[in-house]
């Protein structure tokens, strides 16, 4: 992992689908790396060593997704939080021929995590028209948008912008989204690169 990601300047890596060495993932010059669970891990969040001025994980252990609540270094000394939420949904235990089961491993934990974060970015694994015109939505994929509605959150990703591409005869997709509260992040302070589905990774960086 450390020679696929290119040099950038972003303070966050967020990465879902690790790579595994031994059963720990590859370690980052200058950051500190999150697991979302000590075992199958569906994702783990880098943060550059002295970008924030303190960080704590605020979820409950769970192999797909991880809550981190950032305290940032601030001007005005004043200490503004945010919680950013990376996620995996790994369609555990889907059955394509009956579909008679919601059986999403985040099906029933989105609502959970856009109470928790502020930011929520992941690879989905669902079509949407939403953000990607002219496909049909996957079978549980209209609770995105039921959810983040609700929760006052907002769609990031610019419609049609692939952010898989050809792996096992796939056909590329989008599939990897960032929604935001609007009330919370300002949006052109946040800059967001999807990156190749075979590393399957989001970098952000915030300029405070």
């Amino acid at each position: 992992m450390q020679a696929a990601i290119p040099d950038t300047d972003a303070n966050i890596l967020l990465v879902q689908e690790p790579p595994l060495l031994d059963g720990t993932p590859p370690t980052l010059d200058d950051f500190y790396c999150f697991l979302s669970h000590k075992e199958a891990c569906g994702t783990v969040t880098d943060m550059r060593k002295n970008a924030f001025k303190s960080t704590s994980v605020i979820s409950d252990p769970h192999t797909d997704f991880l809550v981190l609540s950032l305290t940032l270094h601030s001007k005005d000394r004043k200490s503004p939080t945010i919680n950013i939420a990376n996620c995996y949904n790994r369609l555990q235990n889907c059955n394509w021929r009956t579909r008679d089961q919601p059986t999403h491993s985040l099906n029933a934990l989105f609502h959970e995590i856009f109470v928790l974060a502020d930011l929520v970015t992941g690879d989905m694994n669902q079509h949407h028209p939403r953000w990607e015109t002219g496909r049909q939505p996957s079978q549980w994929a209209q609770n995105l948008p039921d959810i983040y509605n609700v929760a006052n959150f907002h769609l990031a990703n610019t419609p049609n912008t692939l952010t898989s591409y050809t792996i096992n005869n796939n056909r590329p997709a989008v599939l990897d989204l960032t929604f935001f509260n609007q009330d919370q992040i300002i949006v052109s302070n946040w800059h967001t690169h999807l990156e190749q589905k075979a590393l399957d990774h989001t970098a952000i960086s915030y300029q405070a």
